[in-house]
């Protein structure tokens, strides 16, 4: 019920918000206690804690993935050129 009234939310904050859809199999993904999962793209993240907080804030929003004072330091695997790297960000 609550994925229109969140998508618009979001979108009001700047994210792009899109429905995470499964693989192999029809529909979006559900998770075990029946909820779907948005994935949101921002341009820019000027102040994660407030954004983490404002997200948290919407009625709907169960978790987000910001998960900002959890860890000192994060590691992004990707692939580039047709190499495997692995990026470091404070």
């Amino acid at each position: 019920m609550a994925i229109t009234p969140v998508t618009k939310a979001i979108e009001a904050l700047g994210g792009k918000p899109e429905l995470r859809m499964g693989v192999k199999k029809d529909g979006p993904v559900i998770t075990d206690q029946g909820n779907m999962v948005l994935d949101v793209t921002f341009n820019a993240i000027d102040n994660p804690a407030e954004l983490e907080k404002t997200l948290n804030n919407i009625p709907g929003v169960l978790e987000n993935g910001l998960f900002v004072g959890v860890a000192d330091l994060v590691l992004v695997g990707e692939v580039k050129d047709g190499e495997a790297i692995v990026r470091e960000m404070e």
